[in-house]
């Protein structure tokens, strides 16, 4: 029987990381590559979205190469990333703009505006404070950049900008796994679902949201062009993937109640495994 392996893609705020795992967990061979930030005003910092699909291609090619493995031997690939920033893709799924890194401050007075106008109520819902985070993010783009905001057909994260660019995904069906969504400014997290109610409180078309799916979730597969770019071949199957820290926790083995993980990254996080959803009010 031939073996099979599972490739995972970290697209992080400053690296990509790749990793070829032989089914059973072992490590094979691993790859990273710098992806650049931009710094192009005061406060504000971007990145590329296509740096994120350039790096992942080169990091997946390389582990390949390591291992010595013919690529059909990859039964999956999947992607995590940085969390708190937000893409944005037009009606063809290319970048409308750059990615909207969680370091860019530009976002600060709508997320005084989003707390004062229904900040308890975001909360309530999606389980996390406005911050640098989607919801500012969106409402500055809405606000500030009305005829840039207009071409942006959905928001998407880095993880299913690549994984949409590899699998040759429409704008329509672009997609945001659900361990995402507390950072978005307008979901029901206990629901896993966008909230009508937070949109329509700040005015947000609904319609500019991603499908919300399940990380493990198959969204295509690899593209005969993806193919020539990734060194995998044609039709392997591409999972939705997650959030860097809901990577984290599962592979520290953090998945029972009461458990928790501290990361030392560009941010740091301190998280905790649950019986239930608990918003995070502090």
């Amino acid at each position: 029987m031939t073996e099979k392996f599972l490739i995972g893609v970290d697209l992080g705020t400053s690296r990509t990381k790749s990793g070829l795992y032989h089914i059973d967990g072992q490590l094979v061979a691993q790859a990273s590559r710098e992806v650049p930030l931009y710094y192009p005003k005061p406060g504000v910092v971007e990145q590329e979205n296509d740096d994120f699909y350039h790096t992942a291609a080169q990091t997946v090619r390389e582990c390949i190469s390591r291992s010595g493995i013919e690529p059909r031997q990859v039964a999956a690939i999947a992607f995590d990333s940085q969390m708190a920033g937000i893409g944005s893709i037009d009606e063809d799924y290319r970048p409308a703009n750059r990615f909207d890194s969680w370091l860019d401050m530009r976002c600060e007075p709508y997320i005084k505006a989003m707390d004062k106008q229904a900040g308890d109520r975001v909360i309530e819902l999606t389980g996390c404070a406005p911050t640098c985070d989607h919801g500012p993010k969106i409402l500055w783009w809405m606000h500030e950049r009305p005829e840039e905001f207009r071409r942006i057909a959905k928001f998407v994260t880095p993880a299913s900008y690549v994984a949409g660019n590899m699998t040759g995904l429409k704008s329509d069906q672009a997609f945001m796994d659900y361990t995402f969504i507390h950072f978005s400014g307008f979901s029901d997290s206990r629901s896993l679902a966008w909230s009508n109610e937070l949109c329509q409180q700040f005015g947000l078309d609904s319609e500019k949201l991603p499908e919300i799916v399940e990380p493990w979730k198959i969204v295509g597969e690899i593209t005969p062009a993806a193919s020539k770019d990734f060194g995998l071949a044609a039709g392997t199957p591409v999972a939705a993937g997650c959030g860097d820290t809901a990577a984290c926790a599962l592979g520290a083995g953090v998945v029972r109640p009461g458990m928790l993980f501290d990361t030392a990254g560009t941010a740091a996080v301190l998280a905790a495994s649950t019986k239930h959803f608990v918003a995070d009010k502090k």
